[in-house]
């Protein structure tokens, strides 16, 4: 039965560690590679044990160099990374020290990664996920008397980012690169970052963003079995991650969208020096205006993937699209103003009086009419007091309105006579036939009223409200520019 055991363990070649062959005193690094790789010394599929304990797990230190930053995350919310990554771990079972003291490191490639153990990694955050140290463009190994293998492989990802475009262009994005353990748990490996974990090369260069800050983070993830994120086992697994916080560069936009847009609003303005009635350059410069920024915007707008929130770029084209409509409804109300033939009764000659009585003229016409119709029943009452000589009566009234009064009042018969003589002061002389009144009835309240209406055409009313825009509008696109600005930067 034992012979049959071993004529088996045989047939599978399966080689005991007696039926190894010996190291030979001079080999070179490929032969002493073989040797020490011999599936009768070592089993590539067995990971190599803990530092104290066997059973403990290895630990792999990570170092990446990264040299290239490709970026094309306003489309497509991905972005290249080209690194390099070095993965240090110690196997025991390629100590060659006392086998070949005169070699100082053993150097391969793909073939020497062949013929060892080594960790399976892959990118989490990658558009396909690749196991690492199967698929790479280049690759080395190195080897020291000790056993401290060293696993260089360069990478090229295209990485998942998703983006937070609230205060576009003016956004800072922070994208990970997250690498996890394939097949071990953490009970038989642990990734771990190396001293000083990230280098960059010095002539990396964006050419949408920049490159602000990169920082490195360790932790663990768990897997469940109903979880089948890219077919990975249950448990608890290692990751380690690289955070590359990235601002984008704002002269483009500032030089080919905010700057224009500004000059776009600012030339609309033009048309409140530009004569009320001068409609034809007046529509032409507020059309064109909105279609220029119009087209200005859009350009801008179809660069940036489609997402249900409002950007900061939205909110300034929505302010200067305000602005530019405003212009053109200023003009078409100045314009219909200019055109109307009645003059306007003005209480005062501000800017509420004006605007209330511009835009309802029929009610100020008809309280002017109200106060007037009580001004002529006042003077009809008050021109009994020209025998006291008074010079203040209104000369533009030579007739006598009597309104219902009583019955019990003696209602004198009054006859005017027009002065014929132009060297005369007074234009009318008054004779009453009868006796005076024994006492004079005070003067209405709404004569003094009167004094405060006056009128304006509404050429007048439309010269007024340009003038007033050419100081409102620009006063309030510096408002909105003061608030805007501060929510970009705060």
């Amino acid at each position: 039965m034992l012979y049959h055991a071993l004529m088996m363990y045989n047939q599978l070649g399966i080689k005991r560690s007696g039926d190894c062959p010996s190291f030979s005193s001079s080999m070179t690094q490929t032969e002493l590679l073989q040797e020490l790789a011999n599936e009768c010394r070592y089993d590539k599929m067995v990971r190599p044990p803990g530092v104290t304990n066997t059973t403990d797990p290895i630990k792999i230190y990570t170092r990446a160099f990264i040299y290239t930053i490709k970026s094309n995350m306003a489309k497509t919310l991905q972005f290249d990374v080209h690194l390099m990554l070095q993965f240090r771990y110690l196997d025991k079972r390629l100590k060659f020290s006392d086998i070949a003291p005169y070699l100082t490191q053993i150097y391969g490639g793909q073939s020497a990664h062949d013929l060892i153990w080594t960790p399976t990694v892959y990118v989490a955050n990658e558009r396909t996920s690749a196991v690492m140290g199967n698929g790479v463009k280049d690759l080395l190994i190195s080897i020291d008397p000790h056993g401290m293998v060293m696993l260089n492989t360069r990478l090229e990802a295209t990485l998942n980012c998703g983006l937070r475009l609230e205060k576009f262009p003016f956004d800072v994005q922070e994208c990970p690169l997250v690498f996890e353990s394939w097949t071990h748990n953490v009970n038989e490996m642990v990734l771990d970052w190396d001293e000083e974990a990230i280098v960059i090369a010095d002539d990396l260069y964006l050419t949408e963003y920049k490159l602000v800050d990169a920082w490195v983070n360790s932790s663990g993830i768990f897997y469940t079995s109903s979880q089948f994120h890219y077919g990975h086992f249950a448990g608890n697994f290692s990751s380690i991650n690289i955070t590359f916080k990235l601002a984008r560069e704002m002269g483009f936009f500032m030089m080919d969208y905010y700057v224009p847009s500004i000059l776009i609003v600012v030339l609309s303005w033009v048309s409140f020096w530009l004569h009320v009635d001068a409609s034809a350059p007046r529509i032409v410069l507020g059309t064109n205006t909105i279609l220029t920024f119009m087209t200005l915007a859009s350009k801008v707008e179809n660069s940036l993937p489609k997402v249900s929130y409002i950007k900061a770029s939205e909110i300034w084209f929505l302010g200067c699209t305000i602005f530019l409509f405003a212009a053109m409804v200023e003009f078409a109300f100045v314009n219909t103003i200019y055109r109307r033939k009645k003059n306007v009764p003005l209480k005062k000659v501000n800017s509420k009086y004006i605007l209330k009585s511009t835009l309802t003229p029929r009610l100020a016409r008809k309280q002017f009419q109200k106060n007037t119709s009580g001004l002529e029943r006042s003077r009809s009452w008050s021109s009994l007091d020209n025998a006291n000589g008074s010079d203040q009566d209104f000369t533009s009234q030579n007739y006598l309105t009597v309104h219902s009064f009583p019955s019990t009042i003696n209602i004198p018969s009054v006859r005017i006579e027009e002065d014929k003589d132009p060297d005369c002061s007074v234009g009318s002389i008054t004779t009453i036939d009868s006796t005076p009144p024994s006492k004079p009835f005070p003067r209405r309240p709404t004569l003094a009223k009167l004094h405060n209406f006056t009128t304006m055409t509404p050429q007048e009313i439309a010269q007024w409200i340009d003038r007033r825009s050419r100081i409102v509008f620009p006063v309030s696109f510096i408002i909105f520019n003061v608030l805007y600005w501060s929510f970009i930067w705060i």
